[in-house]
């Protein structure tokens, strides 16, 4: 697929972001679902699994932090996004999202890991549990209210993918780093999330139709596409034949961290497929119109 645009240029701004956005969204769709995992596991008095997946929590979280403020090169304008408060703007909302579950994350884990006012820990723990279903998603609509073709098209599946990732790759943080005989949760949230996942990435491009869907299915976007429907059913395949087995848990637990890395790469170089080639954008255009005067032309007719 490819247009003229005007003079060649692209119509839309193709994102400046770097691969460390792509990432930043793994990690933080992952330690929302850990730490609402291990809230669960708490309160189910399951202390085994509920540790490494608060330490996972954290450390998406803190992966997560690290690569949005590199990537706008100055941690002076994450600051300064704190500064105000838009509830109509995701951007603003997502901040906010962030910065309450990374501090409630990082006080629960400290106080896992010291042993330090656990009471306090506990607290907090269940806070980035409660908050956790946001921070999975909220990177989602993010994309989802910009102009990308390959990301706006596809804005109501998109949450869905995000929290079905979000949740295969804590199944499989909790199969890697969690003891084989106490993992059960996180080898069925595995299990349902990862299948989940080739579902939604499914209907997103039904969502996108024949069209935008080429997106992803060209260069690197098509790369990162296949490889992350292969890691998922080899993890899911693992999961389901790891039980009590601690080696294959950790290779189940592998691939679908793998699996759900290049997912959100897969999503991120297909937004940049579409943003670069002004095709997307005019036919993106030209189905609006079509849609605009067949409803007016109902309404007349009406």
């Amino acid at each position: 697929m490819s247009g003229n645009g005007y003079y060649g240029y692209p119509m839309i701004k193709p994102p400046e972001w770097s691969d460390l956005i792509p990432t930043y969204f793994f990690a933080g769709g992952m330690a929302g679902t850990c730490a609402t995992l291990a809230f669960a596991e708490r309160c189910a008095k399951n202390d085994a699994l509920a540790r490494p997946l608060i330490f996972g929590a954290a450390i998406g979280s803190a992966v997560s932090g690290f690569c949005l403020i590199a990537d706008l090169k100055k941690p002076a304008r994450f600051m300064n996004m704190l500064r105000v408060f838009k509830p109509t703007s995701p951007m603003s909302v997502g901040v906010y999202i962030f910065s309450a579950f990374s501090g409630a994350t990082f006080i629960a884990a400290a106080s896992e890991f010291t042993g330090v006012l656990r009471p306090v820990g506990r607290v907090f723990e269940g806070i980035a549990g409660l908050l956790g279903p946001a921070m999975s998603c909220y990177t989602a609509v993010l994309i989802g209210d910009t102009v990308v073709p390959a990301w706006h098209y596809g804005r109501r599946t998109m949450p869905v993918l995000f929290a079905a990732t979000s949740a295969s790759t804590a199944g499989g943080w909790g199969l890697l780093f969690g003891p084989a005989s106490d993992s059960r949760s996180a080898r069925r949230l595995a299990t349902v999330a990862a299948p989940a996942t080739l579902l939604a990435l499914k209907q997103l491009h039904e969502e996108l139709g024949p069209r935008q869907k080429m997106a992803y299915e060209h260069g690197e976007a098509a790369m990162f596409s296949k490889a992350a429907k292969a890691l998922n059913v080899a993890g899911t395949v693992a999961a389901v034949l790891s039980k009590n087995n601690a080696t294959i848990s950790k290779i189940a637990g592998a691939l679908l961290l793998a699996g759900g890395l290049a997912e959100r790469f897969g999503v991120f170089r297909a937004g940049c497929n579409s943003a670069r080639d002004p095709a997307y954008t005019i036919e993106a255009q030209r189905s609006e119109r079509g849609q605009l005067e067949a409803s007016a032309g109902s309404a007349t007719t009406a």
